[in-house]
């Protein structure tokens, strides 16, 4: 595992994982990509821009989406935070089996 590899080397540097959004949760690419077109062709008429311009488009295609991009991001969230536990969990484990196997190899020298 590349985590397990990181420790035995150890090295300080972080480690991306992408969890996708769950399926049914999900918006099709297609009609998404729509929303954020006609949320970005709004926020042009309107003349949105600098520091306005991000919360006008993501307010747009709430409203666009009749509120299904909010609870899709509300679904990601949570997928995300279970994940990263999982992966914690996992982590601390694979950490205390490294120093666990160290000591060992330590006290039969």
């Amino acid at each position: 595992m590349l985590a397990d590899a990181q420790f035995e080397l150890g090295l300080h540097s972080g480690l991306h994982l992408a969890n996708p959004i769950p399926r049914e949760a999900a918006i099709p690419k297609d009609e998404m990509d729509t929303f954020i077109t006609n949320a970005i062709e709004y926020a042009q008429r309107e003349g949105a821009s600098g520091k306005d311009n991000t919360p006008f488009i993501l307010s747009k295609i709430k409203d666009l989406t009749q509120g299904r991009s909010a609870e899709a991001n509300r679904t990601l969230i949570g997928s995300n935070v279970t994940r990263g536990t999982i992966i914690a969990r996992e982590l601390v484990k694979l950490e205390k089996e490294s120093d666990l196997l160290r000591y060992e190899n330590e006290t039969v020298k």
